[in-house]
C-alpha cells in the first residue's frame, strides 16, 4: 500500500513564500499547499511572475504543490448572495483561484467556509453551494477539483454535495475544524464524510485555540482521527497546518522551526510516509 505524502500549509510555514520552499524540502516535506492571497492585495498567486518564482523553486527543490487555498473566503465568504458585495468578491476570487491553478498545473483549488463565509443555515448552504457550482464548472475544462472545507454536518456535507452536483466535486477534511467550531466527533465525522474526502489539513489544538497543539497532544481526539485517515485511505497528501510561529504553541518553543520538525516527526509516527 502506497504511504501518504507529508505537506505543510504555506501559512504554516515560518518562511512563507518561494524562499520558504528549499527549507520545507531541507526539512523533509514532500509538498507545500499554496495561498492565492488576500482580494486586499490583489490575490498575488494570480501574478504570473509570482506563480514562475513559485514553480522555478518547486521544481528546484522537489517540491510539489498539491493545492492552491483560497483563504480570501474567510473575509469575502461564497455563503454571502451573489449580488452582495462580498458575493461579488468571491466570484473574482474563484476566477483568479482557478485561473491560478490552471496556469501552474496544479490539480485542487481548496475554498474555505469559514468567519464571514460560514455556513449556518440553508440560505448560506445555498448560497455557497451556488458559488461552489460555478467554480467547478470553471475548472472542469482543467481537469481541476475544486474542494469545500468547511465545518458541516455529515448530514449537510451529504447534502453540499448533492446540492453542488459536479463530479469534479470533494470535501477538504481538516483534523480540528469540526471539533473547535462545532463540538463535533472528528473521527466520526470522518468515518462518515469519507467517500466525499480528497486532501486533508493535519493540527490539533487545546482549550478552543485553533492550531495550537503538537499532533496527538490536543483535544481533538488526534490519535483516533489518525487510524482512520489509515484505514479509509481518504487522502494521498497529509498537510501540516499548525500555527508554530503564533501563541500560544509558539510558548512551547522560540523556534518555530523546531516546532515543525517535532511535528514532524510525530506525524512520522502515525502514518506512513513516503
Amino acid at each position: 500500500m502506497q504511504n501518504f505524502k507529508l505537506g505543510i500549509c504555506e501559512w504554516s510555514l515560518p518562511l512563507p513564500g518561494p524562499s520558504g520552499l528549499g527549507i520545507a524540502a531541507e526539512m523533509g516535506l514532500r509538498g507545500v499547499e499554496l495561498l492565492l492571497g488576500e482580494y486586499e492585495k490583489g490575490f498575488p498567486l494570480s501574478n504570473p511572475r509570482i506563480q514562475a518564482k513559485y514553480l522555478e523553486e518547486g521544481a528546484k527543490h522537489n517540491i510539489e504543490f498539491p493545492s492552491i487555498a483560497l483563504n480570501s473566503m474567510d473575509n469575502h465568504g461564497m455563503s454571502n448572495p451573489m449580488e452582495s458585495v462580498d458575493g461579488i468578491i468571491a466570484v473574482e476570487c474563484l476566477k483568479k483561484g482557478v485561473a491560478a491553478a490552471a496556469a501552474m498545473k496544479i490539480p485542487l483549488v481548496q475554498i474555505p467556509s469559514f468567519v464571514n463565509g460560514a455556513i449556518t443555515d440553508d440560505a448560506t448552504l445555498r448560497n455557497t453551494c451556488e458559488k461552489l457550482r460555478m467554480a467547478c464548472r470553471l475548472a472542469e475544462e482543467h481537469g481541476i477539483i475544486i474542494a469545500s472545507e468547511n465545518d458541516c454536518s455529515p448530514e449537510d456535507t451529504d447534502r453540499m454535495v448533492e446540492e453542488v452536483g459536479c463530479d469534479n466535486f470533494r470535501i477538504f477534511y481538516d483534523t480540528q475544524n469540526y471539533f473547535l467550531n462545532k463540538g463535533y466527533s472528528q473521527p466520526d465525522v470522518l468515518r462518515k464524510i469519507h467517500r466525499h474526502v480528497v486532501q486533508l489539513h493535519l493540527k490539533d489544538g487545546y482549550n478552543g485555540h485553533i492550531s495550537s497543539s503538537l499532533l496527538g497532544c490536543g483535544e481533538t481526539n488526534f490519535r483516533e482521527t489518525a487510524e482512520v485517515i489509515k484505514e479509509t485511505r481518504c487522502s494521498e497528501w497529509l498537510i501540516l497546518e499548525n500555527y508554530y510561529n503564533c501563541r500560544p504553541m509558539s510558548d512551547l518553543d522560540s523556534d518555530p522551526f523546531a516546532l515543525l520538525a517535532r511535528d514532524i516527526i510525530l506525524a512520522g509516527e502515525f502514518f506512513p510516509l513516503s
